[in-house]
């Protein structure tokens, strides 16, 4: 119960951090999505329900902040949840070069599908921006999330005495209960 009160306060404090620390470093150049991060962590590690709400809820966050579209970033983070979620299943978040393949993967993905979106939709061209901010923009994303996973894996073995199997969260399948 605590995870669904506290987790609207700890997206608002994680975007705002980010949007921060992404006009401080890089001037407005890149986006530093450390939610993204987040929600590919919450797709390997927590069970379908849980980590699509967060994904849903980072995701409109992200969007009023950001200035986006309302739903866009939260169906991308959704997408990237569940494709993360049954990549789970065949890799192993303890390997930090697959987990920093698949971010890299779903950063490109994500933003080829903002690059088409803004081209049909509103009819602003975004492919100049491919080469110089985007393919950055997931470079930096796959490192970020080998980062945050090691470090996950630490804080685990801090609480824990050891860290657990990703299989051992919540079940063989890690379907919640409550769905």
């Amino acid at each position: 119960m605590i995870f669904y009160v506290l987790l609207p306060f700890a997206a608002v404090l994680l975007v705002v951090f980010q949007t921060t620390l992404a006009d401080v470093l890089f001037n407005g150049w890149l986006t530093l999505e450390l939610s993204l991060v987040v929600v590919i962590y919450a797709g390997f590690h927590l069970d379908l329900v849980k980590g699509m709400i967060a994904a849903f809820v980072l995701g409109l966050v992200f969007d009023s902040v950001a200035g986006a579209p309302l739903g866009l970033f939260a169906f991308l983070y959704l997408l990237a949840d569940l494709l993360a979620f049954f990549v789970s299943f065949r890799i192993v978040s303890e390997k930090l070069y697959l987990v920093a393949g698949f971010a890299l993967v779903c950063s490109l993905l994500e933003s080829l599908a903002l690059v088409f979106l803004y081209r049909f939709a509103f009819e602003i061209d975004l492919l100049d921006d491919l080469l110089f901010v985007f393919i950055p923009q997931a470079l930096l994303i796959s490192i970020l999330s080998v980062g945050f996973f090691y470090a996950m894996r630490r804080v685990e073995g801090l609480m824990y005495g050891e860290t657990m199997q990703s299989s051992q969260r919540a079940g063989a399948f890690r379907i919640s209960p409550e769905a």
